[in-house]
């Protein structure tokens, strides 16, 4: 057989088999249309949302006035604690020598004042006093003698003299009392404050509560009124919120709220708010009370806090599982025109498993009942 037919027949049996898988390198089959729906409008309470923050109004920071070695940690982080109970021990060693010190001053400047409540009664002061009337005395005499000619103008002199130098001791006798007073007063409040500061190596409990934070550990040095531990009361918990300017004219004490947390609904309802506006932002600080919240709702915990006002509003309803979320940005899918289209929705608020939409679906819409997560943005699908 001649060479250029070999090559003839090689190259139709090569572009046979390349015939074979019609469906190689071709376009993707259609996907079949999934489930839908027709989305309906409802009316409903308008409401506000706002991201708040759960609080416990009894969070308290325990402290030391004195500050110390930790040398003892009494409970653990989650720990529940009862008003009283002690929760960490100081060192108390330099406390102890303080106090000794404080009342051996107190002790000595006792002993010098005896019973005197002024420095008049000391007894130093009075020998003095004596001392100095005496003196007074003779020269009063001295200065008759004198008069009369029966003593010198030395001897004269030699009494002046003495009833000076009494004055003046008794003058020092005066101010050594008032200085002994003073040390007195000063070696007592000492005595006070070391005692006192003996008793707060013991560190308790306010109230009773769980322990949310422990701020060192022992062995560290505790500086005075520095944060030792932290004790939050979780049997009532609120939620605060801030709403801006344009909405502050809405929000009134009594006022109904609500909270989704961790997918749980949470009634709640105001019962303070700041009289105007503060901070940077211009806002309204509001606090609402929770009613029966769930026991593993911990103080800290963001939540969508939904503030319900009296005038209602038209809203689509649909299931929740007919959405995707991501950091907090809800999405669903309709069927328009054989194609799909991906909705980003504004949530009103969450009614069990269902969801109320304020802007991004219509009513009529062909919604997507079960989004699959390889949807395609403009996909065409088949009937």
């Amino acid at each position: 057989m001649p060479r250029n037919v070999i090559v003839l027949t090689g190259l139709a049996l090569a572009l046979s088999g390349c015939t074979k898988s019609p469906s190689a390198g071709g376009p993707p089959p259609k996907r079949k249309s999934p489930a839908v729906i027709a989305v309906t409008e409802v009316r409903a309470p308008k409401e506000l949302s706002f991201v708040g923050t759960v609080l416990a109004p009894r969070d308290a920071v325990l402290s030391s006035t004195r500050g110390g070695r930790i040398e003892a940690h009494l409970v653990e982080v989650g720990d529940h604690v009862r008003r009283g109970q002690v929760v960490a021990r100081l060192g108390q060693g330099e406390l102890v020598f303080a106090t000794q010190i404080a009342a051996a001053g107190a002790a000595q400047a006792e002993a010098r004042l005896g019973e005197a409540k002024a420095p008049e009664s000391a007894p130093s002061v009075l020998v003095a006093k004596a001392s100095l009337e005496s003196a007074e005395d003779a020269a009063r005499r001295a200065e008759k003698l004198h008069a009369q000619g029966s003593t010198s103008e030395q001897d004269l002199l030699r009494v002046k003299n003495a009833e000076s130098a009494a004055r003046a001791e008794y003058g020092v006798a005066l101010a050594a009392a008032r200085a002994d007073l003073g040390r007195l007063s000063e070696m007592r409040a000492a005595v006070g404050q070391a005692t006192a500061a003996l008793g707060d190596k013991d560190i308790r409990v306010p109230f009773d509560g769980v322990v949310l934070q422990r701020f060192l550990d022992v062995g560290h040095m505790a500086a005075p009124h520095g944060p030792l531990v932290r004790i939050v009361d979780p049997s009532e918990l609120h939620v605060r919120f801030e709403v801006p300017q344009a909405d502050a004219d809405k929000v009134t004490l009594g006022a109904k709220t609500r909270i989704m947390v961790n997918g749980a609904r949470v009634p709640a309802s105001v019962i303070r708010v700041t009289p105007g506006l503060v901070g940077d932002a211009n806002t309204k600080v509001v606090d609402a009370r929770l009613e029966g919240p769930p026991k593993a709702l911990l103080p800290g915990t963001r939540a969508t806090v939904w503030l319900a006002l009296p005038e209602t509003e038209t809203l689509v309803d649909i299931p929740l599982a007919a959405t995707t979320s991501s950091a907090g940005v809800f999405r669903a899918w309709v069927v328009e025109n054989g194609h799909l289209s991906e909705r980003l929705l504004a949530v009103a608020s969450f009614e069990g498993e269902r969801l109320l939409v304020r802007r991004g679906l219509r009513a009529g819409d062909a919604l997507v009942t079960t989004p699959e997560p390889d949807f395609r943005i403009d996909e065409e699908v088949t009937p």
